[in-house]
């Protein structure tokens, strides 16, 4: 288990491919679900650290932090039947969607941080909001801009 896993690939799951890959001399390992199979397979073949896998629980098998960047509107279907380990982070970029709804979801006790990124981290230039603050989450989004981490949303 190594790397970075992301759940959806649309929008902000590519601009955070592309800020941790584009120019960048060591950049992670990534592993990309095949929602948005069209764009997941375009980064795979732009990036060499970038691999498509079979399905999201490849995805989370094989990653040490899973992003969940599909919409809200679609987390009952993308996140069917999905187990995350507790040994690793979670990183939700789904709003409105609460941290408890996301481990009973996912069945795991590993911690879950919300985050709040823009398309701009694609060129490492957007300040991302995280709650509550983690290490792993605050070190992944200040490498993408910066990481404003917040105790909580209250």
């Amino acid at each position: 288990m190594d790397g970075i896993g992301i759940i959806g690939v649309g929008e902000i799951g590519r601009a955070i491919v592309d800020g941790l890959c584009d120019g960048v001399v060591h950049p992670p390992r990534i592993h990309l679900s095949p929602r948005g199979a069209r764009t997941a397979g375009e980064l795979s073949l732009r990036y060499p650290n970038v691999r498509v896998c079979a399905d999201n629980q490849d995805v989370a098998n094989r990653s040490e932090v899973v992003v969940l960047a599909v919409r809200p509107q679609d987390r009952a279907e993308a996140l069917a039947g999905l187990r995350v380990g507790d040994d690793g982070v979670v990183i939700s970029l789904m709003a409105g969607v609460g941290i408890g709804e996301l481990r009973e979801t996912l069945g795991t006790g590993a911690p879950v941080v919300r985050a709040i990124p823009l398309p701009t981290v694609r060129e490492r230039r957007s300040v991302t909001v995280t709650c509550p603050s983690h290490p792993v989450a605050d070190d992944l989004f200040d490498g993408l801009g910066g990481a404003l981490p917040l105790a909580d949303l209250a």
